[in-house]
C-alpha cells in the first residue's frame, strides 16, 4: 500500500502511467485439496522465486493473500509493455514446479488495469485489476486481459439481475 501511494503520487506529478498486475493461481484449491496445504505453500513460495525472476528489479511484487498476488510496473511508456510483462509471467508457469519429487503443473490469471485511465486510488485500480483477473479466469485461465470499463458495467448487471431474481423469488 505504501508502495502504491509513493508510485500514484509520483506518477500523478509527473504525469506518467503505471500498471498494476493482479494475477492469482487458476485451479490452487484444487492443487491444496489433491496435495495438502503444506505443499500449496511451498508452491507459493516456488511461485513467488519464479515471478520474482521475471520481472525488473525496479517493479514492485507481494503476495496479497492466499494465492493472490500483485505487481506494480513502473516507468511504462504504452501498455503494449505491460502485455509483454503479463505474458512473460504466464511464460514462467510453462515448465512445472517441483516440490516433494512431484510435478506440479499450474498456470496463471492476470487483470491489468492502468493509471490514471482504470483508477486514480489504489482501491480503484486493484478492483479494476481484479475485475480483470476474473474476466481472465471466466475465459478460461491461463491468460491476462486488460480492464476496460465495460466489465464494470457487465458486473453491475449481474449484481442488479441477482438482486431483481432474489425480490422475484420474494414476490412469487
Amino acid at each position: 500500500t505504501d508502495r502504491m501511494q509513493q508510485i500514484i503520487a509520483e506518477s500523478h506529478r509527473e504525469k506518467k502511467m503505471f500498471g498494476i498486475l493482479f494475477f492469482d493461481l487458476d485451479r490452487f484449491k484444487l492443487i491444496n485439496d489433491s496435495f495438502s496445504h503444506s505443499v500449496g505453500d511451498e508452491l507459493l513460495k516456488n511461485v513467488a522465486e519464479r515471478v520474482k525472476l521475471s520481472i525488473r528489479e525496479m517493479d514492485t511484487f507481494s503476495r496479497l493473500g492466499g494465492d493472490e498476488f500483485v505487481g506494480i510496473v513502473t516507468l511504462v511508456k504504452n501498455e503494449s509493455y505491460l502485455g509483454k510483462v503479463a505474458s512473460k509471467l504466464l511464460t514462467a508457469f510453462n515448465k512445472p514446479f517441483q516440490i516433494n519429487k512431484n510435478d506440479i503443473i499450474v498456470s496463471s490469471s492476470i487483470g491489468i488495469s492502468v493509471y490514471p485511465r482504470d483508477g486514480q486510488n489504489i482501491d480503484d485500480l486493484l478492483r479494476t485489476a481484479d475485475t480483470a483477473m476474473y474476466h481472465a479466469k471466466s475465459l478460461g485461465g491461463n491468460q491476462f486481459q486488460f480492464y476496460t470499463a465495460e466489465l464494470s458495467k457487465q458486473s453491475f448487471e449481474r449484481l442488479k439481475m441477482e438482486a431483481d431474481l432474489h425480490h422475484a423469488i420474494e414476490n412469487e
